[in-house]
């Protein structure tokens, strides 16, 4: 019975060495000459891998990034599941640490950490820390998958800060570019307006807001917020036809919501006003 039990436990021991091999990361040289374990960016132009024997270190000129292979995180899953369930309190850390292992290695996982740790603060306020963040994610990533969320956020947090005439002309590009989606071309657009609005160019800002209604319509997200600020710039510049028009359609398409109800008394007030 007790040969038995250490049969067992020999082979056990050999299955989970073998299922801890076969999740190992697998760091190939240029030389052609490779290793299994655990890869971390160990200084600026070091890759580190813990084997089981021991750890070492290579400068990135040896290394073929394209032939290694990089395990998910343990935690990957949960770490995604967090950002998707909107609990970033709770995901940031997580991605940090990924951040801290992978930095500025050109792997997936390191890409995969930029984004998790800019969305992560963004979502929490930070600006001052997510900007950068998200920055680095579209300089060291050009085609990255994330690319319309970061443009996306980066967009919403230069805006809270103090725009200016680089960040108009950033935004301009961002509308010209072909390559732009839709949704950051109807996000650049809606940054215009604001931008617009802070320098007191109302006429300007108001042919951007009608730029995300007349051609990104589709673009849910913005569309109640925008009529909204139409409704209200054309209510400023006296154009009650226009104002009055946009005031009935958020009534119509926003039912019961606050812009619905900041609608109705505008509406009220303007219909006082012409004595209906």
């Amino acid at each position: 019975m007790i040969n038995k039990i250490k049969i067992f436990s020999g082979f056990a021991v050999l299955v989970l060495f073998t299922v801890i091999i076969a999740g190992a990361d697998t760091l190939v040289l240029k030389s052609g000459k490779k290793y299994k374990g655990t890869i971390s960016r160990s200084a600026p132009g070091k890759v580190a891998i813990r084997t089981r024997q021991a750890k070492m270190e290579f400068d990135d000129s040896k290394v073929s990034f394209k032939l290694t292979k990089m395990t998910p995180p343990k935690n990957a899953e949960k770490a995604f599941k967090l950002i998707k369930d909107k609990k970033y309190a709770q995901a940031e850390p997580l991605f940090s640490k990924w951040l801290k292992r992978y930095n500025n290695l050109p792997v997936t996982w390191f890409e995969r950490s930029l984004y998790g740790v800019g969305v992560c603060l963004a979502n929490q306020g930070k600006t001052k820390e997510a900007a950068p963040i998200l920055q680095k994610l579209l300089d060291e990533f050009p085609k990255t998958r994330y690319r319309n969320e970061a443009e996306y956020w980066l967009i919403e947090l230069q805006l809270s800060g103090s725009p200016g005439p680089e960040l108009e002309k950033k935004l301009k590009d961002l509308v010209e570019n072909s390559q732009t989606s839709d949704r950051i071309r109807a996000k650049a657009h809606q940054g215009l307006a604001k931008y617009y609005e802070s320098i007191n160019q109302p006429e300007k800002a108001l042919e951007e807001y009608v730029s995300i209604i007349v051609l990104h319509g589709d673009v849910d997200e913005l569309q109640e917020s925008t009529q909204a600020r139409c409704a209200d710039l054309f209510l400023q510049a006296g154009r009650t036809n226009e104002a009055t028009f946009y005031y009935k359609q958020i009534i119509e398409a926003y039912p019961n919501t606050g812009s619905a109800k900041s609608a109705e008394k505008k509406l009220l007030s303007i219909n006082n006003v012409k004595g209906e």
